[in-house]
């Protein structure tokens, strides 16, 4: 299960790990893998993660919900 902090959100599928273990550094308009740079284009704060099948990955993957209400894949960035 994913961890939302302020400026931090922990567990979540990234391009660069198989499983949901990366870190991600909020910022101002995206979240950034501090492991590996990949960045999420997005507006926080991030209301939620959940978890289901990313129909451009074609794997089970986390997504993002932002202030906006935008679903986006945490491993490629799509809606």
């Amino acid at each position: 299960m994913a961890r939302i902090g302020k400026e931090r959100i922990e567990d979540l599928s990234c391009k660069c790990t198989k499983g949901d273990i990366a870190p991600f550094k909020v910022m101002e308009d995206c979240i950034e893998c501090v492991w590996c740079g990949n960045k999420i284009v997005c507006k926080p704060p991030i209301e939620f993660v959940l978890k289901e099948r990313c129909k451009n990955c074609g794997e089970t993957t986390t997504f993002i919900v932002d202030s906006l209400g935008t679903k986006i894949c945490t491993k490629c960035g799509k809606f």
